[in-house]
Parts: C-alpha cells; structure tokens; sequence
C-alpha cells in the first residue's frame, strides 16, 4: 500500500483504500506514478501538491516520488480522484543555474561537476553516491534547471551510462553508473511472452555526421581542428546502407574535443535502423522472486522468439505496469535511443528549458599605438583577450619608423653653489740651469771728466801751511765721478734676457798736504774695453699653499621653447610577440602575428589574458603601430555596464 510523506520526510499515513497503483520507469528519465482513492476518502487531505508518496509492488519497494496534478471524476455517486506522481529526482527542478555557468576542462573530473550542479540546490534533498566515469569534459550552462544540467553531464561519454537512486535515506543519493553489459533477465516465446511488437524504423539512420556547435557562419565551432581537418565522421556502417548525412548542431557546444566525442556517441546510435519490441509480458518475478525474472530499465534482456525468427540481446529501456496488483507488465526494448538526444528531449520539455543561449557577434577593432623608443628603451604595448572571444579570425600588425620627436628645448634651473675639490698645495720648481756667462757690447772708449784749474787752500790748515807744503790730503775741490763702464745682461733658464743692468765704477782726486794748483785741467781717456758677467748654475722654487675655488651660480630661469623638434629614424626593428621572436620582416605594413601569441594546451590562443607587444629599433626613433583584431566574442562578460 502506498504511503504519504509531507515535505519534510515525515510519514502522514498508508493510503490502505488506494487503487489502480501502476507505475512507469524509464531508463536515465523521468519515472512517474499513478495511484487514485475514493473522493471521500479522508486522507486524500494528505495527497497535497509536492507531498511524497512511496509506492510498492506488492513488498517491493519500487521508488518515491512526488504528488502532482490531480483528477476528480465522479461517475453517478461513485467520485474518485487519480493522483499523477513523478520520481522525486525531479525536485532538482526546483532550482536552476542563473546566468552562465562553466566547469570542468583539464584537472576537473565528472564527480566534480555533479557536485557542482547539486551544491545550488535551494534544499539540499540529493547528494552524489557512485559515479562509475572519471572524465575531463567541459561544461556550460546558462539559467537552465538542475536536473536538465545533471542528465547532460553523461550525454559526451562514449560508454553507456545509467543513473540510479537509493531514496531509503536521507538527503537522497543519486549514483551515476556504467550500464550493464551482462544479460540479466530473459523474455522467451511460451515462458513469459504473451505478445511482441516490433518496429524497424530507418528514418534517423546517419552514416556521415557533421557537427556544428557555438557561433554562426564562418565562426561556428566545427570539429575540423580535432579531427584532421574534416567537418564529419563516418559510421562503420557507411558500406551497409550507403551515405547517409546529416548535420547535428548544438551551440551549447564551445569545445570542439568536447563536441567530437559526443557526435562519435551519437553516430554509434544511428548507424542502424532503429529497432524497438515492445512485449507484452508475466510477470513472473511475483511467483519465482528469481532476479533472472525480474525486470527493470536499464537491465541487459535477451528476447527470443523463434516464431518470428527472434533472437536479440539488448536493453530495457522502459517499463510499464499499470496495476501491481496484477502480473501483467510491458516491457519496452531497443538497439538504440529512437531520436539522438534520447528521454533527454522529452525531458527538457517537461523541464522547460529554453534555448537562451546567445550566439554573439562578429567584431572588428583596430587599436593604435605610438612611442619614442631606442635599442635600450623598446615601444611596448600590451592588449586584452576576453574569455568570451571564441574565434580570433585576424590579427594584423602594421608599423612606421618616423624621426624621434621632441616637442620642447631647455628646462628652468634653480641656480646654486658649486665648489672645486679642495687642493692640498705643493712646490713646482723650474728646470736647473746650467748657469753661464754673459758680455756687454764692446765700448768705443773717450774722454769721462775735464776739470778746471783753481787755486785751493785746504780747510782746516794754517797760516804757515798755507801755500806750503806738507797740508792734509784734499782734492782741491775736484769733484768724484762715477763712471758707466759696461753692462749687465740678465737672462732666465731660456736664454731669454730679462733684465740689462749698467755698470759704473767712481774715480776720485785727492791731494797730500798744502800746496797749490795752478789753473789746469785733466782729461781721463778710457781706452775701447767690454764687461763679461757670470751666472753661476741655479734653480728657481714656486710653492703653492693648499686651497679651494668656490663658484657660486644664482637662482636663475631658463625659457621653455616649445615647438616640434625631430631627431634620427631608425633603420631597422625587431618584435616580440609574447616574447616570441618574429623572423626577419621584408614588410612592416602587413604582419600577422597569429602564429606568435602565446596558446595553450590545445593550441588556441588564451584566453583572459593580456598579450605583450615589444618592439625594438636600432637607434632612437618614433613607432607609431597599428593592431587589427578580426574576433568573435559572444555576449557573456563582466557585467552589464
């Protein structure tokens, strides 16, 4: 018998006079479940909306979900009321991932992103038990609900793949497993078949898939760069059926390894017709509780009917029992999902998801740049790579040597006082001279001094000396004379004269006692006669005491002349892109520097970083550069400015 739950797990009663209980469990889908009561049953008070009901099938338990829409039907007296119930993994559709969400690439494995998805749960009812799959894919959704995120997380994995619930405990565990590959039950031809409906149905068969993911005409993603450069892949069926094609898109898709792997997955389910048998059958697990008889999605069956000339071993992928009061059961079985996206699609129109994801835009931006530079000063320019650019189709770089260009001359100066070092003296003596000798020119000689005879009487003498003899010395009163006998040529340590000197010497007259001078005169010739003088060798000494200079410049103001003053051009340059050496360039007008911006492990420019432009003359000069960008960015950013 049924029993209801509130929402907090808290048990409200066993719906005893419940009828009609069938149940429906599709394989990695959306159970549901349906029950009625009386109209006047009392507890139908307990069946609100979003209340929990576990169902049974007589005492096995077959999973809880929760209560939705509801009927009233009254026929005549008889009122009953039919209760629509869904697995309550659909509680996940209770919250959703606002805006845009990226996780996963290199280092971030599949249990990561499930925890991810489950951690914005609003009540934290599911937490992650097994996950079978150990996988590196990258992920991006945008204010889609959890579950539609949480059942697209498998959708890449080549393996199969089947999501299993353990609702005993509390929060609830998910686990997410790898399928089954042994066989587990079997429905035989007279055992436990009552009837078999097959159906072939070619209509999605693809040999040759393309696939196509974010971005719209020339920058939409492709699988080209992973895939040696074609746009599709082959089925190993292409012989069998012939060329098939089909182009898939999905621009959720921003990876293109992420893409291939899932087109790879998808064409492996339709290389073949789909084949679906649906069988109608006992259930025989109710009498044997054998678990070879038992049947639930996912599960490996082998169906064999030689009738029909059956004999086929695949999946269940549905089951429907529409009274567990009853053996009677269907069993739904196929090779392969009936569409590519399998219950998925079925599940995002339950799950209302819309297609809002943006596709963005083509842009062209031309960015210019100039600086003075020389070969120890480069020109350097950096620019920014978004996240959200998807494609970078060009980037062209152009550069012009001009003439260095100055735009003023002279700066203001305050003045000040400036000192020389101070000298701490010393002697500077000249060259020793050897000395030498020197003559005054040769004199003619002639006639010096002439005096005039008078009679004299010596002073200080007496009578009787008087006119005698005998009286003191005396000259009469002639006069002493001195005499120019030559020259004295002074010269330096050269030879160089210097100084011319006369020289003289003094003739005197004198007298011994009185006596008495008639009037005469005398006449001294000097006979034609030259000097010599002598320098004996010596040395002259200049010493100069320790001192310093003191300069002192006033505050003064030099003029600004303003004005366009060019200097040299250089001749030739060099650029790093990302410290990347660009070879030798013949044209500085169109240089594409794709090839050099720094990538990452897949070989795409990174992205969210700003990228380093240098570039480096052979002299002082003026660079004026042009950088061109050719992008496809989408509309996910920073904010909303």
């Amino acid at each position: 018998m049924p029993r209801v739950y509130d929402q907090n797990n808290n048990l409200l009663g066993i719906l005893q006079d419940a009828k009609n209980v069938g149940y429906r469990q599709v394989k990695n889908g959306i159970w549901t479940a349906t029950f009625t009561l009386p109209a006047d049953d009392p507890k139908n008070e307990y069946c609100k909306p979003f209340n929990y009901v576990e169902i049974f099938d007589e005492r096995r338990r077959i999973e809880l979900f929760r209560i939705m829409p509801s009927t009233l039907s009254r026929d005549g007296r008889l009122g009953l009321i039919t209760y629509e119930c869904e697995h309550v993994i659909t509680t996940l559709l209770d919250s959703i991932l606002f805006k845009f969400h990226q996780i996963g690439n290199i280092g971030v494995f599949t249990r990561e992103v499930i925890e991810y998805v489950l951690s914005f749960q609003r009540v934290r009812n599911w937490t992650l038990g097994r996950c079978d799959f150990n996988h590196q894919f990258l992920y991006k959704w945008e204010s889609e609900n959890l579950l539609a995120a949480l059942f697209s997380i498998p959708r890449p994995f080549a393996a199969e793949w089947h999501f299993t619930y353990d609702t005993t405990v509390y929060p609830w565990v998910v686990n997410l497993v790898r399928a089954e590959t042994e066989i587990s039950c079997e429905i035989r031809h007279r055992k436990n078949m009552q009837g078999i409906e097959r159906q072939i149905d070619p209509t999605n068969l693809v040999t040759r898939l393309f696939a196509l993911g974010y971005g719209e005409g020339e920058n939409q993603l492709t699988i080209e760069s992973v895939n040696s450069g074609r746009a599709y892949i082959e089925a190993d069926t292409i012989g069998v059926w012939g060329e098939k094609e089909t182009a898939w898109t999905d621009r959720r898709f921003e990876d293109p390894a992420n893409m291939l792997a899932t087109a790879e997955t998808m064409l492996e389910r339709l290389k073949n017709p789909w084949i679906c048998y649906t069988v109608s059958s006992i259930d025989l697990f109710k009498r044997t509780k054998q678990d070879f008889d038992l049947f639930q999605e996912g599960r490996k069956v082998r169906v064999i009917d030689k009738v029909d000339d059956i004999n086929v071993d695949t999946r269940i992928v549905e089951i429907v029992k529409p009274d567990v009061h009853k053996a009677d059961i269907t069993v739904t079985i196929e090779n392969k999902n009936r569409n590519v996206a399998g219950s998925i699609a079925a599940l995002q129109e339950r799950a209302r998801i819309n297609d809002t994801y943006a596709n963005g835009s083509e842009t062209l931006m031309a960015i210019p740049f100039s600086d003075e530079a020389d070969p120890e000063h480069p020109a350097i320019f950096e620019f920014y790579v978004p996240p959200n650019m998807v494609n970078i189709n060009q980037a062209m770089l152009r550069v012009q040597l001009l003439p260095f260009r100055a735009t003023s001359r002279a700066i203001r100066g305050g003045g000040g006082t400036t000192e020389s070092t101070t000298s701490g003296g010393g002697t500077t003596e000249s060259t020793t001279s050897g000395g030498g000798t020197t003559e005054s020119t040769t004199s003619g000689g002639g006639v010096t001094a002439t005096s005039t005879a008078v009679t004299l009487t010596p002073q200080n003498t007496t009578a009787d000396d008087q006119g005698g003899l005998g009286a003191a010395n005396h000259n009469h009163g002639l006069p002493n004379e001195r005499l120019v006998i030559g020259i004295t040529v002074v010269r330096d340590g050269d030879g160089r004269v210097t100084n011319v000197m006369p020289v003289t010497t003094e003739h005197r007259f004198t007298a011994s006692g009185a006596h008495r001078h008639e009037e005469h005169s005398h006449n001294v010739t000097i006979q034609a006669h030259s000097h010599s003088v002598t320098i004996p060798a010596h040395s002259h000494s200049v010493t100069i005491s320790a001192h310093s200079h003191s300069v002192t410049i006033p505050n003064h103001i030099h003029e600004i002349e303003f004005g366009i003053f060019q200097g040299t051009t250089a001749q030739g340059i060099s650029i790093r892109v990302d410290n990347n050496l660009i070879p030798v360039l013949s044209d500085l007008n169109n240089i594409n520097i794709v090839q050099f911006l720094r990538k990452d492990g897949g070989g795409r420019i990174v992205r969210g970083v700003w990228h380093r432009l240098e570039i480096v003359p052979d002299r002082l000069t003026r660079i004026s550069a042009q950088l061109f960008l050719n992008i496809f960015t989408n509309s996910r950013g920073g904010g909303n400015f």
